[in-house]
């Protein structure tokens, strides 16, 4: 809704309110001329009637001209706005008149003067008469048409096309039938003066065969719309159903309220309070579940509402304890101006309900820091924070997106204007870590707060981006760990167990044959020598496999010299060591030195190198060593030839959250840069 649109919504409203409030500032002098009262003759049905509907109304309109819904409700309470003032003034013209004369003027009217000092009014029968008839199509409208097209304005399907029809010719029908008779045709005891008659004194209505028939479609179509608002639910998604639930509700106890009234004494003041559940109902649908998608509706009428029913009891209030003395002007000016402060803070209170937190941005980083505070994993503390932004922004879709996936969200996708999205790129420290989609456009004031909440959002997608990682890195090891246990298993099982279980043969058939040929017995013992020794040497491969005793004995850098030694003649290999290196983690010992092995191994076989510097250093971020192997060689080919001893590298340098940089280009030889951190745990 633009502001243009809002603010003539709030001038239309406020003509409403006006309709209203001027009936109220005469209501004490109808009962000095002795008019039963706003509760008796029905009128403050039409208040309620007129406020509940017609605000509302107006504001759907505003954003939405082409709601019939909307139309409908800015036609009852139009209705009934108009229909309540005219009979006001007709009343007051009326009784006036009869008392002191048609041409004395309005003298007296409003000023607190004795019964029978007023004049009438000039077309105060034509205005009774238009408020006697006024009300039946906003009456009937409500629990006929409004239902059978709520929510969406149309019918549930072409085949409801009878009850509307019946539903237009009993309103037709009622209203004729009460155009076409005389204004004290209303059976409300002291509503006229003894003696009047008024405009068309002399017709009694339409035909009772007419007027059976349209009694008969108006009830036909109560229930055919009631009757609508069951299929809908029964055919409707679980979010059109929690909609449908308040409104099916409320019409259920609309129609009971207006039922009971016919049979109770008080029935007026329960057809007064039968206004309610319907316009309540509506309210409830709009700003839990999203009905209409119209926030803004919902800021002005919650709080014009609200203001509204505060006037009406503020001015009851004080017109009936202290109208006689100050007279009803001056106890309108008391309640306007007791009814400001409350305007306000009513109005923060309903900005709050519907827009949340957008215009205090302090409050929502306080409730952010909160979600943050009591979160526990990455994923449930992206979860919590796409929750708060929603609710912040009161947003009926949230979600979190990284690389592309969506890895958090809040709310469901959908409803009224679902394809219009908003992105929000966040950054962590300049780069883009991931964005923010939010299921509606935002306003201004939404981007503003959406500014100072996004960094926050941000560094929480960085912790999961970091949480997932470190759960990756922690696969890896336990897939690697396992690897190297099934390796062991392999080697003890299929090598070292069959050779050990041969010796023990080989040395039982030694002892069998010492006695019997000694010979024999002293060449099996040498061949037995001979295996054991082989033996030794598979385990001590084993053993050396899992960590090499020259990192023990030499340390890492003469392991890498000594290694370097053994490509002699094939490899001239150059390593290259500060003296002020720090003492390294046995886990990064090992990784490098394989490493290194590796690189110089692939430096041979595949780059067909001649020359090859290893050097480590300190990096450059602390805590961290660098180790870069070079060769002079051809490459180690295109990526589809990386083959095991590439992957094993990565996975070693990654395994310590470690990095690993491959450069290779074909005659420039491969330059090898690995970054392990010295902080493993």
């Amino acid at each position: 809704m633009t502001d243009r649109s809002a603010r003539r919504a709030a001038v239309a409203a406020s003509a409403l309110l006006v309709l209203v409030l001027g009936t109220l500032v005469v209501e004490p002098r109808l009962r000095q001329l002795g008019v039963t009262g706003i509760v008796e003759r029905f009128d403050a049905f039409r208040a309620v009637a007129a406020l509940s509907f017609g605000v509302p109304g107006l504001f759907v309109v505003a954003q939405r001209p082409g709601s019939r819904v909307g139309w409908v409700m800015v036609v009852v309470g139009t209705a009934q706005a108009l229909g309540l003032a005219l009979g006001a003034y007709g009343l007051l013209g009326i009784n006036g008149g009869i008392n002191g004369g048609l041409n004395g003027g309005i003298k007296g009217s409003l000023d607190g003067g004795a019964v029978g000092g007023g004049t009438g009014l000039p077309g105060d029968d034509w205005a009774m008469w238009v408020s006697n008839w006024l009300w039946i199509p906003a009456y009937l409208l409500v629990p006929t048409i409004f239902l059978l097209i709520f929510p969406d304005g149309r019918l549930p399907s072409r085949r409801w096309w009878p009850a509307r029809a019946a539903a237009y010719t009993g309103i037709g029908v009622h209203t004729l039938d009460w155009m076409a008779r005389p204004v004290t045709y209303e059976q409300v005891p002291g509503l006229f003066p003894k003696g009047y008659a008024g405009v068309l004194a002399g017709l009694t209505g339409v035909p009772d065969a007419l007027r059976t028939a349209g009694t008969v479609c108006t009830v036909g179509a109560v229930l055919a719309a009631v009757g609508s608002l069951v299929v809908r639910y029964r055919s409707a998604g679980e979010e059109v159903r929690r909609r449908l639930q308040w409104v099916l509700a409320a019409a259920l106890l609309t129609v009971g309220l207006l039922g009971v009234a016919l049979f109770v004494p008080w029935g007026p003041v329960i057809v007064a309070f039968a206004a309610v559940p319907l316009p309540v109902a509506v309210a409830v649908a709009v700003v839990a579940h999203r009905l209409w998608d119209l926030d803004l509706l919902l800021s002005r009428a919650l709080a014009f509402g609200a203001v509204s029913v505060a006037l009406l009891a503020a001015y009851a209030l004080v017109a009936a304890t202290l109208g006689n003395a100050i007279g009803s002007g001056a106890s309108a000016l008391i309640v306007a101006l007791a009814v400001h402060p409350v305007y306000l803070r009513v109005s923060a209170a309903a900005n709050r309900l519907v827009y949340g937190d957008r215009d205090d941005p302090a409050r929502a980083l306080r409730r952010l820091g909160v979600r943050l505070s009591d979160a526990g994993a990455p994923g449930d503390l992206l979860e919590r924070m796409a929750a708060e932004v929603g609710r912040v922004l009161r947003m009926h879709y949230v979600a979190v997106e990284e690389s592309g996936a969506v890895v958090a969200s809040w709310g469901r996708p959908g409803g009224v204007g679902a394809d219009v999205t908003e992105r929000v790129p966040l950054l962590y420290q300049g780069e883009p870590v991931g964005t923010l989609v939010l299921g509606e456009r935002l306003r201004p004031k939404d981007r503003a707060l959406l500014a100072q909440l996004a960094p926050h959002v941000a560094v929480a997608v960085r912790a999961h981006r970091l949480g997932a990682d470190l759960e990756r890195s922690h696969g890896r090891l336990l897939a690697a760990r396992q690897e190297e246990r099934d390796r062991l298993l392999y080697e003890l099982h299929d090598g070292v167990g069959p050779t050990l279980a041969a010796l023990a043969l080989q040395v039982d058939r030694g002892r069998r044959l010492v006695d019997t040929d000694p010979e024999e017995a002293k060449r099996v013992m040498e061949e037995l020598s001979g295996r054991i020794r082989g033996t030794v040497e598979n385990v001590r491969a084993i053993v050396n496999d899992l960590r090499p005793p020259p990192l023990d004995t030499l340390g890492l850098t003469g392991a890498l010299a000594e290694l370097g030694r053994g490509f002699a003649g094939d490899l001239a290999v150059e390593v290259e060591v500060p003296p002020d290196l720090p003492a390294l983690p046995p886990p990064v010992e090992l990784a490098a030195y394989r490493i290194a092995a590796e690189a110089m191994t692939n430096a041979v076989r595949h780059a067909m190198a001649s020359r090859c510097t290893v050097s480590l250093r300190a990096g450059d971020a602390p805590d961290v060593l660098e180790l870069r192997v070079d060769d002079d060689g051809v490459g180690v080919g295109s990526p589809a030839r990386h083959g095991f001893g590439l992957a094993s590298m990565r996975r070693r340098s990654e395994e310590l959250n470690g990095t690993f940089e491959l450069l290779d280009q074909a005659g420039a030889g491969t330059h090898l840069v690995v970054r392990l951190p010295l902080a493993v745990r």
